[in-house]
C-alpha cells in the first residue's frame, strides 16, 4: 500500500511521518519512506540518519533529467525512465539510506536560488510511483509538501490512501476540509491524525471535522519538540502512534 502524508504547513506532517514509519516497520512491513517535499530537510534527522542523494539529482538534475525524457528520433513519447514492475529493492542504492530497518529517499530538492518551479520533481515521482510495484509487506509512506499542490500536480493519484495531519488551529481545519473534498475527487480514502491535542481540543476539532475519518490522535509533546529543535533522533515511544498505525494497516 501507498500512504500519503499531508496537511498544512507546520502541523506536524513530517513528525508524523517520521513516527509511523517507525511504528509500521515494528509491526513487520517493510517500509519505504519517501520525502517528497522539495523544501523540507528536517525528515533524516528525526530518524537518525543523513539526506541521501536525491533522485532528482541522481538523474543530473533538472537539465538531466528533462534531457533524459524529451522525446527523441520522432518516436513519439519521452523514454520510460523506470521500468514496469520496479521493486523498491531495485531503487539506486545511492539514493535510498537505512534506518534502523526503515528505508528513506528523496525525490528531490531545490537548491538554488532562481531555478525555477518544482514541477520536474512532481514529474519524476508520478513516473516513479507509476512504475513501481510493491511486493508482500511492503508499504510506503510519502511525506507530501505542505498544502494540496500535491492533489494539483495530480501525485496522490499514485497513492492508495490519504493521511490527513491535523493540528489545532483553524488554517488547519480548513485544509483539512479541502483535502477531503479534492481526495473525494481523486476516489481517495482518508484517515485523519490529529496532532499536538488535549483531551477537550480533540472533541472541539471531531465536530469542526463532522464525519472526517478520525483514527487517531497526539498530544502535545515537550519531548518531540526538543529533538525536533535539536535535530535528534525521536527515539520516544508513543502507545498513541502504535495504535494509529495498527488501524491504518487495517483500513
Amino acid at each position: 500500500m501507498k500512504m500519503l502524508v499531508c496537511g498544512k504547513g507546520g502541523c506536524g506532517k513530517s513528525t508524523v511521518a517520521a513516527l509511523l514509519a517507525r511504528a509500521i516497520q515494528k509491526l513487520g512491513r517493510r517500509v519505504l519512506l519517501v520525502d517528497a517535499d522539495e523544501s523540507n530537510i528536517g525528515l533524516y534527522r528525526m530518524l537518525g540518519v543523513d539526506m541521501p542523494q536525491p533522485l532528482l539529482d541522481s538523474l543530473g538534475g533538472k537539465k538531466g533529467f528533462r534531457e533524459r525524457t524529451a522525446p527523441g528520433g520522432g518516436l513519439g513519447g519521452p523514454p520510460a525512465l523506470f521500468p514496469q514492475g520496479l521493486r523498491v529493492a531495485d531503487l539506486p542504492e545511492d539514493c535510498v539510506t537505512d534506518a534502523d530497518g526503515v528505508r528513506i529517499m528523496s525525490v528531490g530538492k531545490i537548491h538554488h536560488f532562481g531555478e525555477g518551479c518544482a514541477c520536474p520533481i512532481g514529474r519524476l515521482f508520478r513516473m516513479l510511483f507509476g512504475a513501481l510495484t510493491l511486493e508482500r509487506d511492503d508499504l510506503v509512506l510519502v511525506d507530501a509538501a505542505a498544502g494540496v499542490e500535491h492533489f494539483g500536480r495530480g501525485l496522490d493519484g499514485q497513492c492508495d490512501h490519504i493521511i490527513n495531519v491535523v493540528d489545532p488551529s483553524y488554517e488547519s481545519i480548513m485544509m483539512a476540509q479541502r483535502v477531503t473534498g479534492l481526495a473525494r475527487e481523486a476516489g481517495l480514502p482518508v484517515s485523519v491524525i490529529l496532532n499536538r491535542t488535549t483531551p477537550d481540543l480533540e472533541k472541539e476539532i471531531a465536530g469542526a471535522l463532522d464525519g472526517a475519518a478520525i483514527i487517531g490522535s497526539l498530544p502535545d509533546s515537550e519531548a518531540v519538540f526538543r529533538r525536533n529543535l535539536r535535530g535528534e533522533p525521536l527515539a520516544i515511544d508513543f502507545p498513541e502512534i502504535d495504535t494509529i498505525s495498527s488501524a491504518l494497516l487495517n483500513t
